[in-house]
């Protein structure tokens, strides 16, 4: 019944048959809900496991991606020390060889200096190769603070000089020093080759 826009509650019907309802409802209610939550229990389900095969997926292809990088380093890195070696091995033994036999004279004339000013030396004995006599004589003439004598010794290579003082004798071996380079060198990439296995 309705009076001036509320509606009431009808009693008029049998009360048995509204607690069988209700108890109808009940059950309906509780199949729906178990059905909702089934329901929402297998989306959840669905979705934890298709997350965990996005995130499969991804980490496969970040692997895949990293290994690509990897080995794209290692190989621009294997080329580049490739390329450098030859370079470097070049300046090695075409550059520096004449570079060195170039400075023995002046080598020759900062050695002699250095006895001078540390022992007080009076004279000197410079033996070279007999290639290297005209290259090491015009820089003694003028040059040297004390007196010096100028000699040949077939025996010895092109970048080597022996220098006798009065009370010693000092060795000069530019063929050692570039040996010892080009050892270095050789060690250097080498070693690189080994750690790129």
């Amino acid at each position: 019944m309705s009076k001036g826009g509320i509606t009431l509650e009808e009693f008029s019907g049998p009360a048995r048959n509204s607690r069988r309802a209700d108890a109808g409802d009940s059950a309906l209610a509780e199949a729906q809900l178990a059905a909702f939550d089934k329901g929402y229990r297998e989306g959840w389900d669905d979705a934890a496991k298709a997350h965990a095969e996005e995130q499969k997926a991804i980490g496969a292809d970040l692997a895949r991606a990293l290994d690509d990088m990897s080995f794209t380093y290692h190989e621009a890195r294997r080329a580049m020390l490739g390329e450098m070696r030859e370079l470097v091995t070049g300046i090695v033994f075409k550059v520096l060889p004449e570079t060195l036999n170039g400075s023995l004279g002046l080598m020759i004339l900062e050695r002699i200096e250095g006895a001078v000013k540390a022992r007080s030396e009076v004279s000197v004995e410079i033996t070279v190769a007999p290639g290297n006599m005209a290259r090491v004589e015009p820089l003694l003439q003028g040059e040297a603070t004390i007196p010096v004598r100028l000699a040949e010794e077939p025996s010895l290579g092109p970048g080597q000089a022996a220098l006798r003082f009065a009370s010693s004798e000092e060795i000069i071996d530019m063929s050692a020093v570039l040996a010892g380079i080009a050892e270095v060198v050789d060690g250097f990439f080498e070693g690189q080759a080994t750690r790129e296995g």
